[in-house]
């Protein structure tokens, strides 16, 4: 108890280490606005589905597959689709060579604090309520498997009410389906910031934000 007493009286400061996430950019145009103008471009799922190169593109983003077994040794799953009403930007942990061929690099925004980035930027867009970011995960196939507390909620879910299932599965998945993707991509240690909106996100937008350059540096290779 003296112990408890005597350490609670001191404010105690933890802090967390931020790693850096490089913004792979294919023109330098592009590098140079965002620096010079504080112009910074957002994409979307929608857009993702749209590449023709499979490496920049994917067609099955912010699909995934969710359920788990039932008491009679079957199993149930359903599909479904998130993402619609996020702007996304895609950056990379490492600037290793292939991640800089898959998107044909000429250099990089790299972001020191992604965290204050990302906020800075949401500051500047319409109807955004609310970010998240994190690395993407990689798999043999986008299916998420619901074990004990988490596939009892699945299992009484009324899946003839709509309203009740995207609500249930919003609260089961965290989003997950967001991040997921196929292991073909692995080498690209994808890390991604969201921006969600009120309504749904059709194509990308153009974010004038020069607060958002402090946090950043410029690279060319």
């Amino acid at each position: 108890m003296n112990y408890i007493q005597s350490t609670s009286a001191f404010h105690v400061t933890w802090l967390r280490k931020i790693n850096p996430v490089y913004r792979l950019l294919s023109d330098i145009k592009y590098i140079e606005d965002f620096f010079e103008n504080g112009n910074i471009y957002l994409s979307s799922f929608n857009n993702f589905k749209k590449y023709e190169d499979e490496m920049q593109g994917d067609k099955t983003e912010g699909h995934n597959l969710v359920g788990g077994f039932n008491g009679n040794n079957a199993s149930h799953y359903i599909s479904y689709e998130g993402g619609f009403k996020a702007y996304v930007l895609c950056a990379t942990n490492s600037l290793n060579e292939n991640v800089k061929k898959d998107f044909k690099g000429v250099g990089a925004i790299k972001i020191n604090d992604p965290v204050n980035f990302g906020k800075e930027i949401a500051r500047k867009m319409p109807y955004v309520t609310t970010g998240i970011e994190g690395d993407c995960i990689y798999g043999d196939s986008k299916t998420q498997t619901l074990k004990e507390e988490q596939n009892k909620i699945f299992q009484n879910i009324d899946f003839q009410n709509p309203t009740m299932i995207r609500e249930e599965i919003t609260q089961l998945t965290l989003g997950v389906e967001m991040f997921m993707k196929h292991k073909k991509y692995e080498h690209q240690d994808e890390h991604r910031l969201l921006w969600f909106s009120e309504v749904e996100i059709q194509n990308g937008i153009l974010v004038h934000c020069p607060e958002a350059t402090k946090y950043c540096d410029k690279i060319i290779f």
